[in-house]
């Protein structure tokens, strides 16, 4: 489903945040990348998302190489994916059920859909009953679901989540890996960047280390 073919990503100032990098994932599958800071764990989920571009390799999603996509391709695909943050980037002047219907809006998805697919995020990570809440008015963790929230309404099929759980305490970091994990049951293949290896190891997925190229 996702597979990384000799890829390597030198940034302008000549930094090497991925070097010779293959790798394999199945559709369905769940993966962990760790790794130090710096090692590339936010620079390989971006390349996926097609946030930025190999310096070298190839990237392909679905068996078909991202380099042969056209620009009027590109918003489709990213369609297919949805992208957790560290933080959220909520819009805090809007409320939880506007801040997830975002996409939704941008796609020109009409009203009543609308409202059904933003019910139906909200429900799968527990929040359907604060959608009129602002951001400010919920936890931490509660702010972390909306993000979540936000990536899934559009079904995608591929869920990407950089440190999804970095600013958390670990119960609710526990709690978020949990929601990941389901979506997954539903189908969604998951790839998740995590520096916290004992969760990581808790959650007994398949996991891959990148190291820092000096």
């Amino acid at each position: 489903m996702i597979e990384f073919k000799e890829v390597t990503k030198r940034y302008s100032t000549g930094q090497i945040a991925l070097y010779n990098v293959n790798l394999k994932m199945r559709a369905g599958e769940m993966i962990f990348i760790t790794g130090h800071s710096g090692a590339g764990k936010s620079t390989l989920l971006k390349l996926i998302a097609l946030l930025e571009r190999p310096s070298k390799g190839q990237v392909s999603v679905g068996g078909k190489p991202l380099n042969k996509l056209t620009r009027s391709q590109i918003p489709a695909y990213r369609r297919r994916i949805g992208f957790i943050f560290q933080d959220p980037h909520l819009l805090y002047d809007r409320s939880i059920f506007d801040n997830v219907a975002i996409p939704l809006l941008i796609s020109g998805m009409g009203t009543a859909e609308i409202k059904r697919r933003v019910h139906a995020a909200l429900d799968k990570v527990g929040l359907i009953h604060k959608e009129k809440h602002f951001p400010l008015m919920l936890s931490a963790g509660e702010r972390q679901r909306v993000g979540i929230a936000r990536a899934v309404v559009n079904r995608p099929t591929v869920i990407l989540a950089d440190e999804p759980t970095g600013n958390l305490d670990p119960e609710l970091a526990q709690d978020i890996m949990y929601t990941f994990a389901q979506f997954n049951e539903l189908g969604a293949t998951v790839l998740i960047a995590s520096h916290d290896h004992a969760l990581v190891e808790r959650m007994q997925k398949r996991t891959i280390m990148l190291r820092k190229v000096e």
